[in-house]
């Protein structure tokens, strides 16, 4: 709306004031474009609670997707978060866990989206149908065969994991494993999560990310679904966001190194013994 007297408005503002004409727009396109340029280039972009969908849907991001809360309320609660990769800069002088200041979202999550769902906390039904969960589903006439473990996995690797037989096939899917987001802070699981405050329905942010680094071009995303900038009560999450300015430029420092490729014998090597 703008913000400038007229026949209609003539009271809006004392004369010798600022005015202004209707602002309304936001960025538009050349401007997300501009954004995510300043980002490619090598600029950081630091992005708190709601916002985090703006790079999120400006494709400035990948494996990572942000969301509104489904059923939780959190109308400001002071909960558990656990440092998941303190060789980020990030977390510089940080220990192991760390209360965060948090109001109602957003959900962060990260995602290969090859990994499929993670492992059950208990025991599910058979498929046939037949008999109690216990019983083995045994085909009439043939040799039982125990079915295979569900391999239980932390969060951290069900949200990188890529199958074996994955990765040629679907390399075309994938950033780069140095593009590869990076979970800096995690919430803790739910019996541990409420400091202070009330919240229900915490299982949606459970385990999941709080603070997330993705390298894009030559800079850096932050996203925080946490707000580390709230008045004077986060002191102890605002030097996050220090630790990210003040290493804007060496973010990748700590990441892990992609896997090496296994070496491959050449029949033309020479090696053959005679």
């Amino acid at each position: 709306m703008p913000w400038k007297n007229s026949a209609d408005t003539p009271n809006l503002f004392a004369p010798g004031l600022d005015s202004t004409d209707d602002i309304r727009g936001g960025l538009g396109y050349s401007g997300l474009a501009n954004l995510e340029q300043f980002v490619n280039d090598g600029g950081l972009l630091i992005a708190v609670q709601t916002s985090a969908v703006l790079p999120v849907a400006g494709a400035m991001t990948d494996m990572v997707n942000v969301a509104d809360a489904r059923a939780m309320q959190a109308p400001g609660s002071v909960v558990l978060s656990t440092v998941d990769d303190k060789r980020s800069p990030i977390a510089y002088g940080y220990d192991d866990k760390l209360y965060i200041y948090f109001r109602q979202g957003p959900v962060i999550t990260v995602s290969t989206g090859l990994g499929g769902p993670a492992a059950p906390e208990g025991p599910s039904g058979r498929a046939s149908g037949r008999g109690s969960m216990t019983d083995p589903d045994v085909i009439q006439a043939r040799p039982y065969i125990a079915p295979e473990k569900v391999v239980k996995r932390t969060p951290r690797d069900q949200e990188l994991y890529i199958p074996e037989d994955i990765p040629d096939n679907a390399r075309w899917f994938l950033p780069a494993r140095e593009a590869f987001p990076r979970v800096i802070l995690r919430f803790a699981p739910e019996k541990d999560l409420l400091l202070s405050g009330m919240i229900t329905g915490g299982n949606e942010i459970a385990e999941k990310p709080a603070v997330v680094d993705v390298p894009h071009g030559k800079g850096h995303v932050v996203l925080f679904a946490n707000n580390p900038m709230w008045r004077a009560e986060t002191m102890g999450s605002f030097f996050l966001v220090f630790n990210a300015i003040l290493n804007y430029d060496h973010l990748n420092a700590g990441a892990a190194p992609p896997p090496a490729k296994a070496a491959t014998a050449s029949a033309s090597s020479g090696d053959d013994e005679d």
